[in-house]
């Protein structure tokens, strides 16, 4: 399935479910209890960042039809620093049940984010994917993300601790500023895989 590239302008044409998102400072520190992350930037800020993760889990509606075999991924992108507090976006979002895009645009028209999501959604998904969300985002930091995606590899009971590890796989430059890709793994108690996840963060040149 494909998505929009930054820069593009929303049709209003176009297909799918639009919306309006205004980003609060309440529900970011929700999320973040939510998904156990801990970064002070989730809290503490006057107009905080929104976690890596934050926007693919807007626009699932409760009740949507999915395939329970297949495994949950997600796929956010961000085309500059992730949107924080205070930030009105449109969301457009295409497909159903378990396989949806989802485009986030400023009030120009800009597309500043967007988000893919396929397979069930559940209570622990949000947390393995918040653990290892914040692990990266503490190692990297909260405003660098550009891209984080996770592939869930089984079912995690709700409050077990899962122990979280990366590594830089890749480091270039893209937009014109210097990035590191990160491969990072979510273990539960015994060593089994819960979740992985590939992320992009823009570094200090």
């Amino acid at each position: 399935m494909s998505v929009s590239t930054a820069g593009e302008v929303y049709a209003p044409e176009a297909a799918g479910e639009r919306y309006v998102l205004d980003i609060e400072r309440g529900r970011i520190r929700e999320f973040a209890d939510a998904t156990h992350a801990t970064h002070r930037a989730y809290r503490d800020d006057e107009r905080p960042v929104v976690p890596p993760v934050y926007l693919c889990f807007e626009g699932i509606a409760a009740g949507d039809a999915v395939d329970s075999a297949v495994p949950a991924e997600q796929d956010c992108r961000f085309f500059g620093p992730p949107p924080r507090a205070g930030d009105r976006l449109t969301a457009v979002t295409r497909g159903a049940g378990g396989d949806r895009v989802t485009e986030f645009r400023d009030p120009e028209g800009r597309l500043v984010a967007d988000s893919w999501t396929h397979g069930p959604h559940g209570d622990a998904d949000a947390i393995a994917t918040g653990q290892l969300a914040n692990y990266a985002t503490d190692w990297l930091g909260p405003d660098r993300v550009r891209r984080f995606r996770t592939r869930f590899t089984g079912p995690v009971p709700v409050g077990e601790p899962l122990h979280c590890t990366g590594e830089v796989v890749a480091e270039y430059v893209a937009d014109g500023e210097p990035r590191v890709d990160v491969a990072l793994t979510a273990t539960r108690n015994g060593g089994a895989v819960a979740a992985r996840a590939w992320a992009t963060f823009a570094v200090a040149g």
